[in-house]
């Protein structure tokens, strides 16, 4: 609460807070305006045949999905592109290098995936038309209404992703992040309601208890994510001095805090959507198929297979965010440069195998908590009066990262306006002196 008053306070952060709140209510409105060309009863029905893999996309299109609207597909096609860039960009040495570059290169970056997230659009927009053909208006020509709902599911898709860039540039930050949490918060009323409907065949009384034992448990986990979240490892760097007379000479000391959650909740993201990819197409073109295989594609996020596929993906993405966050070696290079060195170790080899050890301790730590607050759900989706809470650990997750990140992005945000003005002051004094 101090850093949101502190925010709305400054300026230059309460425009942003506020930009990034009409943004998203922007996009909140939006997930209520139907498709052009399909009948909406009988788009919606198509899309309840989605199954659980409608139920994940649905938290990525702030419930427009559910509502079949113009933006069904959401930012999905956009965080798509953007994990193949990222991957491409680790595995290609010209994109690696391009990366390096700063500001030009993370341009250039940014290009390469709205290019890509635009052509996933138009995609994902093609397939998604293939599984309303049944659902088209049979007043007006079949192409003419199937050729609107794709272009508006495409429009809609790419208006999400440019969208996520201006939350980058102009938001408080991380626009994948804001927009996500908002579907999640979307969300919160109909999970926090469902095992009392899951129970109310027992009774009243036994079912308000089900649902507040249910609360508990979801308050609980949610501690526990911001305990994480917020959990630091501090390192107290010391500097070698050298006095000249009777100066001093020398970089301060220094504590450098190092976050237990180092990768954030960006692992969940990626785990998830890369997860679903298959699940996804497919739901897609045959959505409520009898289909044996494609029945176990549509609902495979709530596949016992699905925990062990997400398992995989989760301890990929985070260790590779994490070695992204945190490089052990150039640290210690760097101290070692600097004259600089951890209290209680030599430079050089020693810190290197002790910030190694810690990064790989850390990072082991990281994994586990997610698999286990996003997992223990899913196992226990299984027992049937549990049924509908197979993603409520993913969604902790995000809700408690994500306000935890964005904390973090209005307090930096913060200290770099001071810094500015303190710098400002400093330029006008020294124009007072010379005059």
């Amino acid at each position: 609460m101090d850093t949101l008053r502190d925010s709305l306070k400054n300026p230059e952060t309460k425009k942003k807070i506020l930009f990034s709140f009409l943004i998203v209510s922007v996009l909140c409105l939006l997930t209520i305006v139907p498709i052009p060309g399909l009948v909406h009863s009988a788009a919606m029905a198509k899309i309840e045949g989605w199954g659980s893999t409608g139920s994940v996309l649905d938290i990525l299109t702030c419930g427009a999905l559910s509502n079949a609207s113009i933006t069904s597909l959401g930012i999905y096609p956009f965080l798509i592109a953007s994990i193949v860039v990222q991957i491409v960009a680790i595995c290609v040495p010209k994109l690696r290098q391009l990366s390096e570059l700063g500001d030009e290169g993370t341009k250039i970056i940014s290009k390469l995936t709205r290019i890509a997230a635009l052509i996933g659009s138009v995609v994902y927009a093609v397939l998604f038309c293939v599984g309303m053909r049944d659902a088209v208006v049979p007043t007006i020509n079949f192409w003419v209404a199937i050729v609107l709902c794709g272009v508006s599911v495409a429009v809609g898709s790419a208006f999400c992703g440019w969208c996520v860039e201006l939350l980058n540039k102009k938001g408080i930050g991380n626009g994948l992040t804001i927009i996500i949490l908002a579907g999640v918060i979307h969300n919160v009323p109909r999970d926090l309601l469902t095992p009392f409907f899951d129970a109310s065949i027992l009774g009243v009384v036994p079912a308000l208890l089900y649902m507040i034992a249910g609360i508990l448990c979801m308050i609980g986990m949610l501690i526990l994510v911001l305990i994480v979240n917020m959990g630091e490892k501090k390192l107290r760097i010391l500097f070698q001095k050298r006095t000249v007379g009777m100066r001093q000479y020398g970089m301060p000391n220094q504590v450098l805090p190092l976050k237990v959650a180092q990768a954030g909740v960006t692992p969940i993201i990626y785990a998830m959507a890369f997860a679903t990819l298959i699940s996804v197409i497919v739901a897609m073109v045959a959505p409520g198929s009898e289909n044996y295989w494609l029945k176990g594609f549509i609902n495979f996020p709530t596949s016992v297979l699905f925990i062990f596929v997400y398992i995989i993906l989760l301890v990929f993405f985070t260790t590779i965010f994490t070695m992204m966050q945190f490089n052990p070696m150039d640290m210690s290079n760097q101290l070692k440069q600097n004259g600089g060195y951890i209290q209680g170790l030599r430079p050089g080899k020693q810190t290197s195998q002790y910030l190694l050890n810690l990064s790989s301790n850390l990072n082991s730590f990281d994994c586990f908590y997610m698999i286990f607050v996003c997992i223990i759900p899913m196992a226990l989706h299984f027992i049937p009066t549990l049924n509908n809470i197979a993603f409520c650990g993913v969604g902790l997750i995000l809700l408690g990262g994500g306000f935890i990140e964005i904390k973090t992005l209005l307090d930096n945000d913060l200290k770099a306006q001071e810094e500015k003005a303190k710098q400002a002051g400093k330029e006008k004094k020294r124009k007072g002196y010379n005059k």
